[in-house]
């Protein structure tokens, strides 16, 4: 039996590895321009509360510069999406990523808190632009494509997220400002990858209005998934903001340890985005993949009660990036299906908004909690978990 499932194993990665290599080449260069856009982001994370602090700034205003580019990510990401319905995604892109290069210098020559505020702004604008990115993967993409094609996006974007903050601490040692001069670096090359390689997809010239907007979030298919999407990114963020918070109350010297751990969980979810979601996705529809997902992370969430050593911790772990690496991907196809054509870079890009709102208020969500008790840090992701399974239910 152990033979056959092994047999029956390989021939499903076989077949997985074909149905990526069927994927229009378009998606290619798109891959690259994501994992750059997201490497220059995270290298920003470990060092932005070291400069704040140089200036004098509190606990408080450290916390805002890290959540000043969600913020406008969430202001512009609406205006990104229609536009490039208008004008087409390969301009917004570059225009983005244009918006982040100014940010990433301005952060390298600041000199001044004011200036830092100023560089996270400009960021966070550019980031803005994501919607589009997602949009055009649907643009270009067979409906039969987009679980493969969203998955490997999903694994490029998480591999960003361990690669960026590990390759920051190496680059910091010869001066603060390195990475972020880095991260320009990265963001010219980006731009000059963007120009050179990914293809104008010019969507059909979009002449509807804010009404047509509005009727088209209306519908109930794309709210329920905007508003799950949002339960996921909240659950997500309440808990990954304030795991080493958690990590100290709870496992205290075993802590650094727990922090590896973290990123072996990361490899485990990118795993399942890889060679597990899509094919479960046609097995069992992606409505049921995505239920799975939230049972898994909600047994994770629930279990963070129980963690007492750093192996309990990582089964944890391991229990929610597989959930996460079955949700996302699959909340982001079924936008993307659901979305009118003529409005899915203003809906994805809505997506990317109600998302950026879900990094705002988890972190501070997840502070107050453990501040009165680490333990129960898992209580609201489960219960965002338990009311987007039952939102489920109605697909």
């Amino acid at each position: 039996m152990d033979s056959a499932l092994t047999q029956e194993n390989i021939k499903q990665a076989i077949e997985t590895a074909r149905r990526v290599w069927r994927l229009p080449r378009a998606v290619i260069p798109i891959y690259g321009t994501t994992f750059v856009d997201t490497l220059g982001y995270t290298l920003m994370i470990p060092l932005l509360p070291i400069v704040a602090q140089r200036y004098g700034a509190s606990d408080v205003m450290v916390g805002a510069l890290l959540s000043i580019p969600a913020f406008c990510s969430m202001i512009v990401a609406p205006i990104w999406g229609k536009l490039s319905d208008r004008f087409g995604r390969k301009v917004v892109i570059i225009s983005g990523q244009c918006l982040s290069l100014a940010g990433y210098l301005l952060l390298a020559l600041s000199h001044s808190l004011l200036l830092i505020f100023l560089s996270r702004v400009i960021s966070g604008c550019g980031g803005g632009s994501l919607g589009s990115v997602a949009s055009y993967i649907a643009d270009v993409t067979k409906e039969d494509q987009r679980d493969e094609a969203y998955a490997i996006y999903g694994a490029v974007f998480g591999m960003a997220f361990v690669v960026g903050p590990v390759t920051s601490g190496m680059l910091a040692h010869n001066g603060v400002a390195i990475p972020f001069f880095v991260a320009a670096g990265l963001e010219v090359l980006n731009i000059v990858f963007t120009i050179r390689f990914v293809p104008q997809r010019r969507v059909a010239r979009a002449t509807t209005g804010l009404r047509s907007f509005l009727e088209a979030v209306k519908a109930p298919g794309v709210r329920r998934v905007l508003i799950r999407q949002f339960l996921f990114i909240f659950g997500v963020v309440c808990f990954l903001a304030n795991f080493a918070l958690y990590l100290q109350h709870i496992l205290r010297n075993d802590a650094p340890k727990a922090g590896w751990l973290l990123g072996l969980a990361g490899l485990v979810g990118g795993i399942v985005l890889l060679v597990g979601v899509a094919p479960l996705a046609r097995l069992i529809g992606r409505r049921r993949v995505a239920q799975i997902g939230f049972l898994f992370a909600l047994a994770a969430y629930v279990l963070l009660l129980t963690v007492n050593n750093v192996f309990t911790f990582f089964f944890v772990l391991v229990l929610w990036a597989i959930g996460s690496a079955m949700v996302e991907p699959t909340l982001t196809a079924a936008l993307s299906q659901r979305a009118d054509e003529r409005e899915r870079g203003a809906i994805m890009g809505l997506g990317d908004s109600i998302n950026s709102l879900a990094i705002i208020l988890g972190p501070a969500a997840g502070s107050a909690i453990v501040g009165a008790n680490a333990r129960l840090l898992g209580i609201l992701p489960a219960v965002a978990s338990v009311a987007a399974l039952l939102m489920g239910h109605e697909d």
